[in-house]
């Protein structure tokens, strides 16, 4: 079972089971190679599973991380339909990596069809959808609609704080599904969280106008 830690090492074995945990409750998605298999440091021979972007969505959706954050390239999953990534900061993927130097949290992104939702996004659409999960805060922004939930983060992310934040968006005719998970009383839980992910949305906005057709 993962426990959340600020020591790297435990940290980064501890992402790496929550990709796989991930993985196992994600969509089936037709799955292209990824090259889960990491890069090999020429200094030390261990091994980097940070990616800086990552196409999941050919031509439609490519995910990338706020300033500090890395997808875990174990964890992509990618296919016509939709798609799935897990990120982290950056150090956590990085076995040479001595410190985190950021807020502990661990954030998803999923692609479904645009009409998985059913008609426009909004939070409170989100917070019907969610309405297990306590919704505690609604807010509707520039292109990304947004809850604080109560509960469920620990249902997810194992030993998370149950408070946690998803939002919505609408990316080149896909719904992009946003997710932060904190540490038990973490700071993002709160309003670093909500940061966070607006700040995720949108390097996500940004690095999919930017990706080329393919």
């Amino acid at each position: 079972m993962f426990t959340w830690t600020s020591r790297p090492a435990l940290w980064r074995a501890g992402v790496a089971l929550i990709a796989a945990f991930s993985l196992s409750g994600c969509l089936e998605l037709q799955a292209q190679d990824t090259g889960a298999g990491g890069t090999d440091t020429a200094q030390t021979g261990q091994r980097s599973f940070a990616l800086a972007s990552s196409v999941i969505v050919p031509s439609g959706v490519t995910a990338k991380g706020p300033p500090g954050f890395c997808i875990d390239k174990r964890s992509v999953k990618t296919g016509r339909t939709g798609g799935f990534a897990l990120i982290a900061p950056c150090a956590a993927l990085d076995a040479r990596a001595d410190g985190l130097g950021l807020e502990t949290a661990i954030l998803t992104l999923q692609v479904q069809p645009v009409g998985a939702l059913g008609g426009d996004i909004s939070a409170q659409a989100l917070a019907e959808v969610f309405a297990a999960e306590e919704p505690i805060y609604l807010e509707d922004g520039d292109g990304i609609s947004l809850v604080q939930l109560a509960a469920g983060g620990e249902a997810i992310i194992p030993q998370s704080d149950p408070t946690h934040w998803r939002g919505a968006l609408k990316v080149n005719g896909y719904l992009v599904g946003l997710a932060v998970y904190a540490e038990v009383g973490g700071a993002a839980a709160g309003d670093v969280g909500k940061t966070l992910l607006i700040d995720f949305a949108e390097a996500v906005l940004s690095a999919s106008t930017e990706a080329p057709s393919q």
